[in-house]
């Protein structure tokens, strides 16, 4: 049997394709191995998001095809050969394979025995298929990605190049990974997609995740369901009552919001602050006590000083649990990459320092408020865990005074605040 060994970089939505691709390829009498230097195969699952993902990229890249032997055979799959096709082929001439990001249920035909490398990098509209997967993720919880694609367009954004139109998962098909990942011990389930408020609207024709949380739900042996990568707009009434009648919906959501200020959201081709506000105050009036992530960009191009302030003094109004920052950084391909009133790159270093040090201020005030209660906290390994107000290796962690038993859930009283973001319980 041939071993192999698959390393993936990015998002989790990246992660179930590389488990996907291990779930291919142990059907077919391939192992998985730990060791690079020991596989008769490579898969390097890539992200081409934003420069610095694709620097990683290249780095690995560049560092196993120095190292590898002459009979490994290299293969390079998702975002990063959607980008550039076979023009990555040109840089790294020791790669066997490339497959696009819509291409990885093709991963047998890459390994065929041939001396020419082997390009298959298609649409990344391809529909999705229902393939096996091996879970890679501890065994507590696992992703299940809804849905790939996206529609809305956002003018900083590659992914509609990277990913393609939206496109939902059958219904059905996720069900059925889900029933694998709680048989396989899993207590969490963690929705994922580029937005996945809009899953359904393509194949159902309408808003479906309510329907899809309420069934999944109904699994035995389910305990929390996550939800990540929502949009403001996209946030219903429906979503918000399920949210806070489901016994096994975590009271936690994920609304990337970007920014605040109306004259960059439209630059962006985002929706306005008031659907922002309005959209965190019903979720708040409905779900008392809901944790609240976000992600914001700085320095877009026409950002002033004003614009930043408004920015930043909303965040410190709104209170968000969790907050996630990024420095603006032009994309070939998208709306914004030739827009004028470019923000000086140590300029937007200093404004995401601030918005960080703000957050920061936020997190620690709200996780000492934590100390001395207890909570139910599902274990990650013998050493840490996360609470339902946690998405695990997103948010902070809680870290464990003994050993405890991997995928257990316990019921144990914070001591202390670690470091801003974790915790610390017995």
């Amino acid at each position: 049997m041939k071993k192999i060994h698959i390393i993936s970089l990015g998002c989790p939505k990246n992660l179930v394709d590389s488990e996907t691709v291990a779930g291919i390829l142990s059907k077919n009498e391939y192992i998985l191995c730990e060791k690079t230097e020991k596989a008769d195969v490579i898969i390097v699952n890539t992200c081409a998001f934003i420069n610095t993902a694709r620097k990683e990229s290249y780095s690995i890249i560049n560092q196993i095809s120095n190292s590898k032997s002459a009979s490994q055979k290299l293969v390079v799959c998702g975002c990063l050969p959607q980008y550039e096709k076979s023009e990555l082929l040109q840089k790294y001439p020791k790669i066997d394979a490339v497959l696009g990001s819509s291409d990885f249920c093709k991963i047998m035909d890459a390994l065929v025995d041939t001396k020419k490398p082997i390009i298959k990098v298609g649409s990344p509209n391809f529909i999705i298929s229902n393939e096996p997967k091996l879970f890679s993720t501890p065994k507590s919880y696992a992703y299940i990605k809804i849905a790939d694609g996206c529609n809305n367009r956002c003018s900083y954004c590659i992914i509609p190049q990277l990913r393609g139109d939206f496109r939902s998962r059958q219904m059905e098909h996720i069900l059925q990974d889900v029933r694998n990942a709680v048989q396989s011990g899993r207590s969490e389930i963690i929705l994922i997609g580029q937005d996945i408020t809009m899953y359904g609207i393509d194949i159902y024709k309408g808003f479906t995740l309510t329907k899809l949380l309420r069934r999944i739900s109904r699994i035995d042996g389910l305990k929390w369901l996550r939800l990540l990568y929502t949009h403001p707009a996209n946030v219903t009434s429906g979503l918000i009552d399920e949210i806070a009648e489901n016994e096994k919906a975590c009271k936690y959501i994920d609304i990337p919001i970007q920014h605040t200020d109306d004259f960059i959201l439209q630059r962006m081709k985002r929706p306005p602050s008031k659907t922002i506000f309005s959209t965190v105050e019903k979720l708040r009036k409905k779900i008392p006590g809901i944790t609240l992530r976000t992600t914001i960009m700085v320095g877009f191009p026409g950002e002033t000083e004003k614009n930043f302030t408004k920015l930043l003094n909303d965040i410190r109004g709104i209170q968000f649990d969790w907050l996630g920052g990024f420095e603006y950084v032009a994309q070939k391909g998208t709306a914004s990459y030739k827009m004028g009133g470019l923000v000086p790159p140590k300029v937007i270093k200093e404004r995401l320092n601030e918005i960080m040090v703000a957050q920061q201020k936020i997190t620690l005030l709200k996780n000492k408020k934590r100390i001395g209660q207890s909570f139910e906290i599902l274990v990650d390994s013998k050493k840490h865990g996360h609470t339902e107000f946690q998405a695990p290796e997103i948010d902070g962690k809680v870290i464990f005074s003994s050993k405890q038993k991997i995928g257990s859930i316990k019921k144990m009283k914070v001591l202390e605040v670690k470091d801003v973001y974790d915790l610390s319980a017995v």
